[in-house]
């Protein structure tokens, strides 16, 4: 994928994969520091440093100079059972993690445009115990652009979703049905001959809280995350390609946690 002047490294071929030996010393130092302070048991700090290492591994970029750039954001995704405690408990939990990524991203030898930011989201349907970390180079300071010709049907959405568009500029979602392609009178123009004129529509699902992502039947497809699609829900992280031209979706996400705790959950957190 292309994004920018800037290219996704290849994983496999990465030459910034932990030993094995080196990532048990990185993960023997972070699990006794405040990884596992911060985990409160309710999560393996040992699972979520891999998944943290994958993720970086598989969306590490290549800049001009052919050296690797870490990611700088990433979306962790946990059961909102496991997530409202944490978050309870360690307020900072976003920035303990992301602190325990930047120390990651030392050590995997890889360069960095600006601090990691770690976006949290709690899901029912998310198993308890388990995470899902995606993510992705986002090029800083882009410009910010509107879907004004959907000004009237604007109204607040969750999560405060976004486009990152060919790595160039960031595109704010407050409409609830968004048309993509070529022409003109899309909501998101899209200035390439392999791009559809009518290319692909972003509906938004209220009973789920996400976008729907479907292709109008375009020439050149569509993909999600390398995969055709002709319609599929969106997640934080997700990269469309539209016949080539890719598009980042993104989320912002707030802290879950504001009020009193459960003493029930208090007390399985604390070993009461």
């Amino acid at each position: 994928m292309a994004v920018g002047d800037w290219q996704l490294a290849a994983s496999s071929q990465s030459p910034t994969a932990i030993p094995m030996h080196r990532f048990e010393d990185l993960a023997q130092r972070l699990i006794e520091g405040s990884l596992a302070h911060v985990l409160r048991e309710r999560l393996s700090a040992n699972e979520v440093l891999r998944a943290l290492v994958r993720a970086i591994e598989d969306a590490q970029v290549l800049n001009e100079h052919g050296e690797g750039l870490a990611p700088n954001h990433y979306w962790v995704t946990l059961s909102e059972q496991d997530l409202a405690p944490l978050e309870y408990f360690q307020p900072n939990l976003a920035d303990e993690l992301a602190e325990n990524v930047r120390q990651t991203i030392l050590h995997m030898g890889l360069k960095m445009d600006m601090a990691p930011r770690i976006l949290l989201r709690g899901l029912s349907e998310m198993p308890p115990h388990h995470l899902r970390v995606t993510a992705r180079w986002v090029p800083a300071e882009l410009p910010v652009a509107n879907t004004a010709a959907l000004a009237a049907s604007r109204s607040p959405l969750p999560r405060h979703p976004f486009l990152i568009v060919d790595g160039r500029r960031q595109v704010g979602l407050d409409a609830k049905l968004l048309r993509i392609g070529r022409s003109r009178d899309n909501d998101v123009i899209l200035d390439d001959r392999r791009v559809s004129r009518h290319h692909l529509e972003l509906r938004w699902q209220p009973a789920i809280s996400r976008f729907l992502c479907v292709d109008l039947g375009s020439s050149g497809g569509t993909k999600l995350n390398g995969y055709p699609i002709k319609e599929c829900t969106l997640e934080a992280g997700d990269v469309l390609s539209l016949s080539g031209c890719d598009i980042i979706y993104g989320e912002e996400f707030s802290l879950h946690s504001t009020g009193s705790f459960p003493s029930g959950d208090t007390a399985s957190l604390t070993g009461g």
